[in-house]
């Protein structure tokens, strides 16, 4: 992920993390996992709205699936914490370019469902 940051800085781009927590909670996590993004809290679910992502059904979460892909991340030493908000909303990853175009959306198909970063850069680098 340091490599990804030192591409994102490059480029200029300005990356902005959006959560459900408080902004108290936004704080200890950007403190407790050294994320160097700003994060915006959204516990209304507002942001969430407005970019039209979607909530994972009651099932889905549980689903075979959802639980392998968890299992894959514990074991390559990703943890997680005891879940905050809405367990049942997507994720999404958006590139808007400076005339306020969308270049890259990413709607989460499941919790664990994100795009690698390189995909990511190649749109943010492909719209500069």
């Amino acid at each position: 992920m340091c490599r990804a940051i030192s591409r994102f800085d490059s480029i200029g781009a300005q990356v902005i993390l959006v959560g459900m927590g408080t902004p108290e909670e936004s704080t200890s996590f950007k403190e407790k996992f050294d994320v160097p993004f700003q994060i915006i809290s959204d516990p209304g679910q507002q942001v969430y709205r407005a970019f039209d992502l979607k909530r994972i059904s009651p099932l889905g979460i549980f689903s075979p699936i959802v639980a392998l892909k968890g299992i894959s991340a514990m074991a390559q030493g990703h943890t997680m914490g005891l879940p905050q908000g809405d367990v049942r909303q997507l994720s999404g990853v958006f590139v808007i370019n400076t005339d306020g175009q969308f270049v890259y959306r990413h709607y989460a198909s499941d919790p664990s469902d994100h795009p690698d970063p390189d995909t990511i850069l190649e749109a943010v680098e492909s719209s500069a």
